[in-house]
Order: C-alpha cells, then sequence, then structure tokens
C-alpha cells in the first residue's frame, strides 16, 4: 500500500482545458472570434529596442500578444495555428569588405514567407478562418526563417482579433505622398543593411513609420549614412595609429 501511495505521488500532474460553456459552444466561428475581438482592447509595448547607445524605443513583442490571447481563445474555444508557409524568396548574398588592407566576406541570408494561419472552432473543427499574413527574415547565420515566421505569426494574431499596439500610419503626416511611387528596398539593399548592423525597427521608429513602410530610398540614404560613419571612423582611427 505504502509503495503504491508513493508511485501516485511521483506521477506528474496534467493540466486539462478548460471546456467551453453550453452557451459558448453554439457560437460559430465568427461569433467566436468576435467575441475574443470584443475582450482583447490592446497590446502593451514591453519590448525594448536600442537605437544607439542613447536612445530606444518600444514594441510589441511576441511573447506579449500571445500572453493576451492564449486566455481568450481558450475561454472561447479557438484553437490558431500556421496551417501552411510558402517561401516567396530565399537569397544568400556575400559582400566583400577591406579594412586596413585585410578583406573580409560576410554572408547574409534573406527570407520571405507568406503564412497562411488558420483559427479553428475546437467545438466544430471543420469551421475555421484562414488569415494569409506576410514576413521577412534577414540574418548572418541561421535565424532568417525564424525571424520571418515570428513576424508573420504575430501579425497575423494582430490584425486577426484587431489588437491596438497605439501605431497609427494616419497619425504622421503624409508630406509628400503620392508624388513619388513607393518602392519597397531590395532584398541586396536589405542584406547591406544587416552587414551594417542597420536596425530596421530603428529606422522605422526615426522615420515615423512601420517597418514594412521603409522605403528602398529611405534604406538606401541610411546606408549611405552608415557607410561615410564608417569611413570617418577609419580613418580617424589610422590618423591616431
Amino acid at each position: 500500500m505504502a509503495a503504491e501511495t508513493e508511485k501516485k505521488a511521483a506521477e506528474p500532474k496534467t493540466t486539462v482545458p478548460k471546456q467551453t460553456t453550453p452557451q459558448t459552444a453554439s457560437l460559430n466561428i465568427f461569433q467566436r472570434m468576435l467575441a475574443a475581438t470584443s475582450e482583447i482592447n490592446r497590446v502593451a509595448k514591453n519590448l525594448k529596442v536600442d537605437i544607439s547607445k542613447s536612445q530606444s524605443y518600444k514594441a510589441v513583442a511576441e511573447s506579449d500578444v500571445l500572453e493576451a490571447v492564449k486566455p481568450i481563445e481558450e475561454k472561447y474555444g479557438i484553437y490558431s495555428y500556421p496551417v501552411s508557409r510558402t517561401v516567396i524568396k530565399d537569397e544568400a548574398y556575400t559582400t566583400t569588405s577591406e579594412y586596413d588592407g585585410r578583406k573580409s566576406e560576410k554572408t547574409t541570408f534573406f527570407m520571405r514567407l507568406a503564412t497562411v494561419y488558420r483559427f479553428v472552432n475546437i467545438d466544430k473543427p471543420d469551421e475555421y478562418i484562414d488569415i494569409t499574413t506576410y514576413g521577412d527574415g534577414v540574418d548572418t547565420q541561421d535565424k532568417a526563417p525564424g525571424k520571418a515566421m515570428t513576424y508573420a505569426d504575430k501579425y497575423a494574431l494582430l490584425k486577426a482579433y484587431k489588437i491596438q499596439t497605439g501605431d497609427d500610419p494616419d497619425a504622421n503626416a503624409s508630406g509628400n505622398l503620392g508624388k513619388k511611387k513607393f518602392e519597397k528596398p531590395t532584398a541586396e539593399q536589405l542584406a547591406q543593411a544587416e552587414e551594417l548592423g542597420i536596425n530596421l525597427d530603428g529606422l522605422a521608429a526615426y522615420a515615423k513609420c512601420k517597418v514594412e513602410e521603409i522605403s528602398k530610398d529611405v534604406l538606401a540614404e541610411a546606408i549611405k549614412m552608415k557607410q561615410t560613419a564608417l569611413k570617418k571612423k577609419a580613418a580617424a582611427q589610422g590618423g591616431n595609429a
């Protein structure tokens, strides 16, 4: 008897998901999504992104979004997950730089993904809503796919539940909007920006826009300024040698 008691005490406890109430069970997926949307108003910006040693800003992290969404999905019997991913672009760029007479090579990986994110009625699994979202990832090692997936998944949840983050492009003056056609940065520019250590989140905050709204010209100017700063720094170090 004692041995049996010890065995039962050693067994790990399992958490059983809460069942939907009779009232919730009668709701279809659209009614569940609407109910969930009404309870998730805003997600706090708890992620600190450093632009420089003296400047930083707050952003919404994926963990903050999941923390807000998971209990509400459990309450209304919604299960969400990425049902498929399609690689739109997958490229690698090798750049060569020279400093103090020595050449070095650096490879940057770029990936763009299209993700279909599905929201399922757990009481009727054949009833669901699909949302397509996109994400870019740039990294000098093996994190480009992960960055692209994280970005796509986070914004699928933000848009599906209409979650406020405090970012509103209409709050900023349009300036010369419409006078010049908007062009997205090229993959080569993104790779070069990654190599130079340009923080796209920081650049977006400086330009008062979202990362996906950074234009080809804006990134080109940032790259040019960074290269000029590096040249001045190298010249100053050479003069002090």
